[in-house]
């Protein structure tokens, strides 16, 4: 028998050598003469006959044969017939034929009847038609999803059926290299609906018979089941058109083409379609990131003498609000493009996706398979405002499908509905997908526990009803979340006193609790920034987050997503997080613009900015951050935020406080649902003993020395480089110096001064701060205020950079002089400061008795931050020095 196969094949090659002459005219006028196609039954989903015929155009110069025909202009090559799409063949449900049983069909039995799917009558100069079998045969490449095989006289003809994976999937039967032992001149295929029917027992000639002139058989049955072979579309509303193309070896390159039309399918939305659908996560816990097992079946009606199901067309499903992306998910994703996945490329081949790219796993089982194909889902190159998108691909036994689908995400609640349009008219029985799940799973679950349902929309190819439905899923477990309990850990990477350090603060909140959506943190007094020299990001760049390099002081981490691998932004090799200087927003006086390109994966969502609100106490110089409300979702992906690390890492920017106290850093945490969360974290500095504490202060009357005149005061105070700063100070003026009450003209009321509109009758003075934290100094009125004490209160109005007051609290010393305390100073470093109170008619101050007649000394008391103590007493300068 082997030996027989290669005798065989070598026959067939060498008669496969075209001929160096055909007919008397040029090879230019080879073509198609005719075509025709025909049904035997126009009923959707039938199983019919179905007939093709090609004539050649022939020489009419040419003698003619037996049969009266002449002889074609060229050889003819290859041959074209393309179905149109849904008219298909199940070969699957008929028996193959090896390669050694067809090839040995020459010689003796061949192929079994039971292979046997129709007949061909060929036209080749042989005087007489030739009536051949035409067997299914083993498929023997991965670009054919099945073979057909005939003898041409004693030559064997393969012809491969090939799927139109780049355009309509409808199928394509090519026969390449014809045998041009004899001239082909026509050829009339009929495959059959029922191959095992009895109507064609007379028809099942064996190779031999053929090759001998046969055209019928004796009465032989085909050994088979009653089956269904050939099946009409499910589709209707347009005629259907067969194409035919045909080549010629002495021109290889000119290709003839002619169509037949084969007649409108008709009864479509008569055709059965029942399918059934389920989706269902593979994690049960509330809040967590998941998988989904999803599976579609179809029944199918593969009886012969009935019509098949219809073919579904369009799939629409969309999960309930709740499930949505998992951000997480994009971690160590890639992306597959058209190029790659091979969408619409001739010739047709296998994608070439990144094994990182695969989001589930795929099983199609079709009746018209010998099994299943496998293949995959792949995430599809994202588009702006299509994030995620997805290509449905199966390359196998085969085929080559590749079909495009989008996720459309809603903005406003991150629900997902998933489209397949136009599916390839192609028998379904079973669609298995598996996405992945585990710890990056594409799916986030809902925050509650409870029963969700999916709702679906499958569309058929017949025009018939949609089949819609629910599909439901529960979630019981890790149920009793959704409270808000974020936790705070915040303070100095250096926490050394007087010293500038990074400032670090991170933000956790548990997978099950309520979303983040806006924070307000209260730094510990004293920890203060240096303003001075850093550029401040003009407004209209600070909206866009295009602020210089110069404005950044610090960058943000962000983790999102559920579960316990959340995704981290920024991720590597992505674009960098920045935190920017700015300036006034919403009444405060700075602001910070936090920058975070959402980057992960193929993933690209833009770029995210938040404003946040710098305010400055007053009286404390405490620094509050209050951050715009953050997004909730982008795109339609949900933020979920689990982790926010700031870190303020600015060169020589922030700096610690000279009080070693434990103190805390404080907040709120606001959740999605308006729920508030206390925040609190420990924070202490050291090494405050080695500061040292000696402020200078100067005091000088100015003006009149005479008993009841009304000088001016003018004190400066001096504070020595890397010390502490002052925590509490008194002064108390020697009992040459009063208070002239009846100089008190008006007072501003509290309300006034929070308001900023004190009248300016209530300035008595003006005052001067100088701190290396800021470019400028700062200065203003002072004013007498009103107070809950007997005497009202002095108080420094500083404007600048920020504002601050100084506020101080006048009394009686118990020596008979006036008293002045100031017992909140800021633990903020200053270099100099300036009080200037005014004299004269307006002053506050009169003396007591001559100045000139001795030295008269004020009495200090001063308290570093840093708890040590520096009492002093200093002489009250006047005019009578110039004297002395």
């Amino acid at each position: 028998m082997r030996r027989l196969a290669v005798v065989v094949a070598t026959a067939a090659l060498c008669a496969a050598a075209p001929a160096t002459e055909a007919g008397a005219a040029g090879y230019d006028e080879f073509g198609i003469a005719s075509v025709s196609a025909e049904l035997s039954t126009n009923q959707a989903g039938a199983h019919p006959d179905f007939t093709a015929t090609l004539e050649l155009k022939t020489d009419p110069a040419s003698a003619p044969d037996a049969t009266g025909q002449r002889a074609p202009y060229a050889l003819v090559k290859d041959i074209k017939v393309e179905l149109p799409p849904g008219l298909l063949a199940n070969l699957n449900a008929v028996q193959t034929c090896s390669a050694v049983q067809f090839v040995a069909g020459a010689i003796g039995q061949g192929c079994p009847f039971g292979s046997q799917v129709g007949v061909a009558v060929i036209h080749a100069g042989l005087g007489f038609p030739l009536t051949v079998s035409i067997f299914n045969l083993e498929t023997a490449g991965e670009d054919e999803v099945a073979r057909l095989g005939f003898f041409a006289y004693t030559v064997p003809a393969i012809v491969r059926l090939r799927l139109r994976s780049d355009s309509d999937y409808g199928v394509d039967a090519e026969t390449v290299g014809i045998s041009s032992v004899v001239p082909l001149q026509a050829v009339k295929t009929t495959l059959w609906g029922d191959p095992s029917s009895s109507t064609h027992d007379t028809q099942r000639l064996t190779i031999q018979e053929s090759i001998n002139g046969k055209t019928e058989s004796p009465p032989r049955s085909s050994g088979r089941e009653p089956v269904p072979f050939m099946t009409n579309p499910t589709t209707c509303g347009a005629s259907l058109e067969m194409g035919f193309t045909a080549s010629s070896y002495q021109e290889p390159t000119r290709v003839s083409r002619m169509s037949a039309p084969l007649g409108e399918i008709v009864d479509c939305p008569s055709l059965n379609f029942e399918p059934s659908f389920s989706l269902t996560p593979t994690s049960r816990e509330a809040a967590a990131p998941s998988g989904a097992d999803v599976m579609l079946t179809i029944p199918q009606n593969e009886a012969v003498n009935g019509r098949v199901t219809s073919q579904l067309r369009n799939t629409m499903v969309r999960l309930p609000e709740g499930v949505t992306i998992a951000a997480g998910a994009a971690d160590g994703l890639d992306s597959c493009s058209a190029a790659q996945v091979g969408f619409k490329v001739s010739p047709p081949g296998p994608a070439r996706c990144p094994e990182a790219a695969k989001m589930a796993v795929v099983e199609i089982d079709s009746p018209s398979l010998s099994r299943p194909l496998q293949g995959a889902v792949y995430q599809r190159t994202p588009e702006p405002g299509r994030p995620v998108r997805a290509w449905l691909v199966a390359d196998d036994l085969g085929a080559h499908i590749k079909l495009p689908g989008e996720f459309e995400l809603d903005p406003g609640s991150g629900r997902i509905t998933s489209l397949f349009l136009e599916a390839p008219q192609l028998p379904l029985r079973r669609l298995e997908l598996r996405f992945k799940g585990g710890a990056r799973g594409v799916l986030a679950t809902p925050s509650a526990c409870g029963i969700y349902r999916t709702a679906y929309k499958l569309t058929p190819w017949s025009g018939g009803a949609d089949a819609e439905g629910e599909a439901p899923m529960t979630f019981d477990r890790s149920c009793g979340n959704g409270g808000f309990d974020p936790e705070l850990s915040a303070g100095a990477v250096s926490p050394s006193a007087a010293r500038f350090s990074p400032f670090v603060a991170a933000l956790t909140r548990s997978s099950g609790d309520q979303n983040l959506a806006g924070l307000r943190l209260t730094l510990p007094p004293g920890v203060v920034a240096k303003l001075a020299g850093v550029e401040v990001c003009p407004d209209a760049d600070a909206v866009s987050g295009r602020c210089s390099a110069a404005s950044q002081i610090g960058r943000v981490a962000v983790a999102v997503g559920p579960g316990s691998s959340p995704l981290w932004i920024p991720q590597p090799g992505k674009g960098p997080t920045h935190i920017y200087l700015a300036g006034p927003v919403k009444g405060a006086p700075y602001s910070l613009v936090i920058k975070a390109p959402v980057q992960a994966g193929p993933f690209d969502l833009g770029t995210v900015v938040v404003r946040a609100a710098i305010l400055v106490d007053p009286y404390t110089a405490q620094i509050s951050v209050i951050s715009d409300p953050l997004p909730q979702l982008l795109e339609g992906i949900p933020v979920s935020y689990r982790d926010v690390h700031v870190d303020i890492d600015r060169p020589r920017f922030t700096l610690n406080p000279t009080n070693c106290d434990p103190m805390q850093v404080i907040g709120t945490a606001t959740s999605a649902l308006g729920a508030e969360a206390a925040l609190a974290s420990r924070f202490q500095v050291g090494s405050c003993t080695r500061l040292g504490f000696k402020p200078k202060l100067r005091l000088r009357l100015s003006g009149g020395t005479g008993r009841n005149a009304h000088p001016a005061l003018r004190a400066t105070l001096k504070m020595p480089k890397g010390g502490a700063n002052i925590a509490r100070t008194r002064v108390v003026l020697p009992p040459s110096q009063l208070l002239e009450n009846v100089h008190i003209r008006t007072i501003c009321t509290r309300v006034q001064f929070t308001a900023g509109s004190c009248p300016r009758a209530a300035i008595y003075g003006y005052a001067r701060a100088i701190t290396p934290l800021l470019d400028q100094p700062l200065e203003g009125p002072v004013y007498l205020r009103s107070s809950s004490h007997e005497l009202p209160d002095l108080v420094a109005d500083l404007g600048g950079q920020v504002d601050i007051a100084v506020d101080g609290q006048v009394d009686f010393a118990a020596a008979g002089g006036m008293g002045i305390s100031f017992t909140g100073v800021p633990d903020v470093p200053i270099s100099k400061f300036v009080l200037s109170m005014q004299g004269g008619r307006e002053g506050l101050l009169v003396n007591s008795r001559n100045l000139c007649s001795g030295v008269y000394r004020a009495t200090v008391q001063m308290d570093g931050q840093n708890g040590k103590v520096h009492d002093f007493k200093t002489p009250l300068h006047n005019d009578c020095d110039k004297r002395r």
